[in-house]
């Protein structure tokens, strides 16, 4: 099988030469594959010189039409040679395929254009943002108290139950409830956003659990300590790396966030297509130490590694990710619990969580939010959770998190 892959200024086109049969077909689902996680959402397949086609190749050309026909993309078949045309019409896919064949092109809505453009730090990655509510803001209040359970002065009891609506984001330690407060998972890192709640328990595990919004089902937590935002968002920053870098950085997309608002602290929940993550979990929850004893300082060195495993190098590349959590400039920073220096000169602040799920390519343009993130569960699958950090020591650091593109929305924070 000979694969010819040729841009055009609408659509990008695999010219297909050959047999695809069950050993080629995975050829060629790996070439779509590249294109899509590319960003290449318009993909038509020439099939003019395909001489024989098995069902392994037409599931591999449902299976790529369906997932770019999910997000609004498109994929279809041109120049179909008489048995390709034949296969494909006796399996009731011509329409599916063949009519599809020329993405059309359509003057944008005026809901997909957007407010302005962003310049980002790294040369050639673009980005653009869309007005979503000029008025909204994320009112911001911690519940639980994180300096108790770190010292290991806080008691059991000592949390708060929260319920996680739409409206509601957040981030912190805490457990999933379901019905009966005194039968909980143990504690851990969690994230909360869009009616979803995922909780990583930290009894080593490393299995993230969640609860989705559904009916009058409504995601709750108990919460030892954590960072809360009710309210809407403002813009919706899309950001893409481009042709001339491989990824860009976290701390870049959480900056052109804040210069999108005009604000000097905000409330972000981010989707994106994940180069790497870097950051750490939590492997046992803090408690009181026996009576008599002294709390161990868990962040000292070698005690931390019993409390917290970190990524030593880059987790869940080729995933996509979920992301929720709060940043400020260097003088907001300050005045707002939790929230740590992201960059190793100090001028942003922030604390985010992230979950990392099975790769699903993002539609392009203004996205629903609630309609977006909620997808992700579809998988029932979710592969873990991360404190996300910064690692910037020489030589040895792995950095920080690094992205594709992605979806992220933002609004300012008032308290």
């Amino acid at each position: 099988m000979e694969i010819t892959r040729k841009a055009h200024a609408e659509y990008f086109e695999l010219k297909l030469k050959g047999r695809m049969d069950a050993t080629w077909s995975d050829h060629v689902a790996r070439a779509l594959e590249e294109c899509v996680r590319s960003g290449q959402h318009s993909l038509v397949v020439d099939m003019a010189e395909v001489d024989y086609i098995s069902s392994a190749g037409i599931r591999i050309l449902v299976l790529y039409a369906r997932q770019l026909g999910n997000i609004q993309g498109r994929l279809g078949v041109i120049n179909a040679s008489g048995i390709v045309r034949k296969v494909l019409e006796l399996a009731g896919l011509d329409s599916l395929l063949l009519a599809a064949a020329v993405p059309a092109t359509s003057p944008t809505p005026a809901a997909e254009r957007g407010a302005g453009k962003v310049v980002l730090s790294e040369h050639g990655a673009l980005a653009e943002v869309f007005e979503l509510d000029p008025k909204a803001t994320l009112r911001v209040h911690w519940p639980g108290n994180a300096a108790a359970w770190f010292a290991g002065h806080a008691q059991p009891e000592a949390f708060a139950s929260v319920q996680f609506p739409a409206h509601v984001i957040g981030i912190g330690l805490g457990a999933l409830l379901s019905g009966d407060a005194s039968n909980t998972q143990p504690m851990g890192e969690f994230l909360a956003a869009a009616g979803a709640a995922v909780s990583q328990p930290a009894d080593g595990s490393n299995k993230p659990d969640y609860m989705v919004q559904q009916g009058a089902l409504t995601p709750e937590m108990k919460v030892a300590y954590g960072m809360l935002g009710h309210g809407g968002f403002r813009r919706l920053l899309r950001f893409d790396k481009g042709p001339q870098q491989s990824s860009l950085p976290f701390s870049t997309v959480v900056k052109a966030c804040l210069d999108a608002l005009g604000s000097d602290a905000a409330g972000l929940v981010m989707v994106a297509e994940t180069a790497s993550l870097i950051g750490a979990s939590l492997q046992k929850t803090p408690a009181p130490p026996p009576a008599g004893s002294q709390a161990p300082d868990m962040f000292t060195f070698p005690e931390v590694r019993d409390w917290l495993s970190f990524t030593a190098e880059a987790a869940f590349a080729n995933s996509t990710c979920l992301i929720a959590g709060f940043a400020a400039t260097k003088a907001r920073g300050a005045e707002l619990r939790l929230l740590k220096p992201m960059v190793q000169s100090g001028e942003l602040h922030g604390h985010f969580h992230a979950a990392a799920f099975p790769y699903h390519p993002l539609r392009k343009g203004n996205v629903d939010y609630a309609e977006t993130i909620q997808r992700l569960f579809e998988g029932e699958q979710v592969l873990g959770l991360l404190h996300l950090l910064n690692d910037w020591r020489e030589l040895s650091g792995a950095g920080e998190s690094r992205f594709l593109r992605g979806a992220c929305w933002c609004a300012p924070l008032t308290l």
